[in-house]
């Protein structure tokens, strides 16, 4: 065992994180740990991940216990776990989690999902605190408002009536699926997640694909629409934020989610001049990519700090319409 290894708190076996990557959202998934570290987690991360590597894993050090584990400080893991799946990786996330507590994480009572372009800003002891409560989930900001009578759910109700579910609760509200924390006796819903995800790929979705563009159809993004039917179906008591968690709308912001447009892609100052100002999670974004994981070189990060702030005040100036 190494010194890392003996330090880490005993307690952390407790409660683990998993994510999911490829290609450049390894830049998002340096700026998530780092957030972590910042915020006070220990325990162990498990990252999923289909393609190379992240080039910024030299400046970790190495586990002993196997060969695809790192240690980012004394307190927090990194385990990458390869994968072999053909679906794109966001309709892999319950099925992620649930190898996860079947094999690596089975000491684990309680699981974290977070995309890998969310950065957290609260403390760990928010999220210690709401897991107790039970299944954790965020609203979205489009689609915000979803009552229980409208098209869709109705459309949802008699989908997955086709595949057993019944009695479904009535929600009013739309959920991100870029965030859920599990406890352990609650993967049931997991399952139920995983299942409606599989429906709606045998009905309407290429589960290869993120998302598609029929506004007619029942399902538009495929797993977070299979997330919100198993809010309504679930067994085990949900807690849940507003859109302000994810830094969708002001408020009392716990982590920032960049959707769309990602802060490392593209240019900050075209941007502002066709209207589109740095939001405040791409300027949280540049304040979570220097320590302890730095995938920017020194220079190369003072330059986009630099292009940040200039695009937030062009910005003020030009305005999309």
């Amino acid at each position: 065992m190494t010194e890392y290894s003996k330090s880490i708190l005993p307690s952390a076996s407790d409660t683990a994180i998993c994510t999911l990557f490829e290609g450049d959202l390894h830049l998002g998934l340096a700026a998530l740990l780092n957030s972590l570290v910042r915020a006070g987690f220990a325990g162990t991360v498990w990252a999923g991940y289909r393609g190379p590597l992240p080039p910024w894993l030299g400046q970790l050090k190495r586990g002993d216990d196997r060969k695809d584990e790192y240690w980012i400080t004394d307190r927090v893991r990194l385990v990458f776990v390869k994968l072999n799946v053909e679906i794109h990786l966001t309709n892999y996330k319950p099925g992620f989690m649930l190898n996860l507590l079947e094999n690596e994480a089975r000491d684990c009572k309680y699981l974290w999902y977070f995309d890998a372009d969310i950065y957290v800003r609260a403390n760990w002891s928010f999220f210690t605190d709401w897991q107790s409560n039970g299944i954790a989930l965020c609203q979205e900001i489009a689609n915000n408002n979803l009552p229980p009578d409208t098209p869709q759910r109705m459309s949802w109700i008699r989908d997955a009536a086709s595949i057993g579910f019944t009695n479904p609760k009535p929600h009013y509200y739309y959920y991100n699926g870029g965030l859920a924390g599990v406890p352990r006796e609650s993967s049931e819903f997991l399952d139920d997640w995983k299942r409606l995800i599989e429906m709606a790929g045998s009905k309407y979705c290429d589960l290869k694909n993120m998302s598609h563009g029929d506004p007619e159809a029942p399902f538009k993004c495929c797993d977070q629409d299979a997330l919100n039917i198993a809010a309504m179906y679930s067994k085990f008591p949900l807690s849940t934020l507003g859109p302000q968690g994810m830094g969708f709308i002001r408020g009392n912001v716990i982590m920032y989610h960049t959707v769309g447009e990602k802060p490392w892609r593209g240019s900050l100052l075209m941007n502002a001049l066709k209207g589109i100002s740095p939001s405040d999670g791409f300027k949280f974004y540049f304040t979570q990519v220097s320590s302890p994981i730095r995938p920017y070189s020194r220079g190369a990060l003072a330059q986009k700090k630099l292009a940040c702030k200039i695009a937030a005040f062009v910005g003020r100036f030009y305005r999309r319409s």
